[in-house]
């Protein structure tokens, strides 16, 4: 058995996002705030995957202002466009990434490891 992974205090490991049933509504996005942070999640041939919620050039809200096209997220304020499994920049002005948030899909739920 191997050791114990230590988290840094005050951190929060796997949380609940969305139930199956949520996520089958997700078109494309679906919109949740978990511990805190908002997010949202989308699907890109079959798997799952979540980001923060806002643009990183203006703070536009991906679900209202951004299209998914492909894995593209194209934030329609001022163009940027993000990749939805990394969070990298693809085109600006944005020119920091946004925070990509690793997921495991369970039985019944999508959990993120925030």
């Amino acid at each position: 058995m191997g050791a114990p992974v230590a988290r840094l205090a005050g951190t929060v490991a796997w949380q609940r996002a969305a139930t199956v049933d949520e996520l089958r509504a997700a078109h494309p996005w679906l919109a949740v705030t978990v511990a805190g942070v908002d997010l949202v999640l989308a699907a890109f041939e079959g798997a799952w995957f979540a980001v923060e919620a806002y643009c990183t050039h203006a703070g536009c809200p991906f679900a209202e202002e951004a299209d998914l096209e492909g894995a593209d997220i194209v934030c329609n304020c001022h163009g940027s466009e993000f990749d939805l499994r990394t969070g990298s920049v693809l085109r600006g002005p944005a020119e920091r990434p946004v925070r990509s948030i690793p997921v495991r899909l369970t039985d019944d739920a999508l959990e993120v490891d925030l």
